[in-house]
């Protein structure tokens, strides 16, 4: 007699909560990477390039309300990070443009203690 491998029967509250699991999941792993990399705008886009949102995705479980909601302010954080960044590098580049090239071979100081 062979044993016949028990297939589990997860009920609709239960499929939604793995469901939600796995993409709150993958939103964490995505944010984490997102911080973990040397400059935050490249990190930005390899996450983004790589993230595309579930199908079908029940309501948000009870239980995992509190989760999803650091997760949010966690995402929220990491984005006023690329804006704060993303500022920061517009400003170099201007001040870099604003730099008169040289005309003649001779060198050229720039004053950057004011």
């Amino acid at each position: 007699m062979s044993a016949e491998p028990v297939e589990e029967y997860l009920t609709p509250h239960q499929e939604n909560l793995e469901r939600w699991d796995e993409v709150l999941t993958q939103l964490e792993d995505n944010l984490e990477a997102f911080l973990d990399g040397t400059t935050v705008l490249d990190q930005a886009r390899t996450v983004a390039s790589a993230w595309h949102p579930p199908h079908a995705l029940g309501p948000l479980p009870a239980e995992y309300a509190t989760r999803a909601r650091l997760l949010s302010m966690a995402q929220q954080r990491a984005y006023a990070q690329l804006r704060s960044e993303s500022r920061m590098i517009r400003q170099q580049a201007e001040l870099i443009r604003s730099v008169p090239t040289a005309s003649s071979g001779g060198a050229v100081y720039l004053d950057v203690a004011g």
